[in-house]
């Protein structure tokens, strides 16, 4: 595959409208800004630490999947990574974005691992299937781990539009400002053991936790 043909593949497969189910979950983000303890002026800081915490897993299981063959062993990193996120809530939003993802990659790629990856009765999670997809295409461990996290970060800013006086031009600076940490998060997630991964984010996962309990919610998560 031509480099630019790929370039333009995993554009399409990063793009924070992919119809996953993004716009649908907040994380845990909706929460904290229920209970006053978000605010747009904290937000590029709140998104920074994201990355540094929750970002690093995510990008070293995206890295690891990157090329995997095995899937037998691409399904025992979305346990481990499943069992590295305590609120269920959070969990199953990872489960239910990674599962239509895959199934989307796999309709429209029709690689035959993909295929049999999207068939299969597991537990799933998005940001192993964002790299199994990208190493199917050829494209390298950090460049798949960079893509999925500007998505995930993305999609995020756009939850915090419907949620607070966020406007377009600020959101958009976030996002240009976050950059850099996501590469940055990339390289050192791509770099890291999973069996090694970490991520402690206490208040965010009570938050998670809380969320059913909300009493007008606009996200399932």
């Amino acid at each position: 595959m031509h480099d630019l043909d790929g370039y333009l593949r995993l554009q399409q497969f990063a793009d924070s409208a992919l119809p996953v189910g993004g716009a649908a979950h907040s994380f845990g983000i909706e929460s904290l800004i229920d209970c006053g303890l978000l605010h747009v002026d904290d937000l590029e800081d709140f998104l920074s630490e994201y990355l540094t915490e929750v970002g690093a897993l995510e990008a070293s299981y995206c890295a690891a999947s990157c090329g995997m063959k095995d899937l037998d062993a691409w399904v025992g990193l979305n346990i481990q990574l499943g069992a590295r996120k305590p609120a269920r809530e959070s969990r199953e939003a990872s489960m239910a974005m990674g599962r239509r993802f895959l199934k989307l990659a796999a309709s429209v790629i029709g690689v035959e691992l993909l295929i049999a990856a999207a068939e299969r009765s597991a537990e799933v999670h998005s940001a192993p299937c964002f790299g199994l997809v990208a190493g199917v295409m050829g494209i390298e461990r950090e460049l798949a781990a960079a893509a999925y996290l500007h998505q995930s970060i993305a999609t995020l800013i756009y939850c915090c539009q419907r949620l607070l006086a966020l406007g377009q031009t600020r959101a958009q600076e976030i996002l240009w400002n976050l950059k850099p940490r996501i590469a940055e998060t990339a390289r050192r997630g791509s770099r890291i053991d999973v069996s090694c991964a970490a991520c402690f984010t206490p208040l965010l996962d009570i938050a998670s936790a809380r969320h059913p309990g909300l009493s007008t919610r606009l996200f399932i998560s």
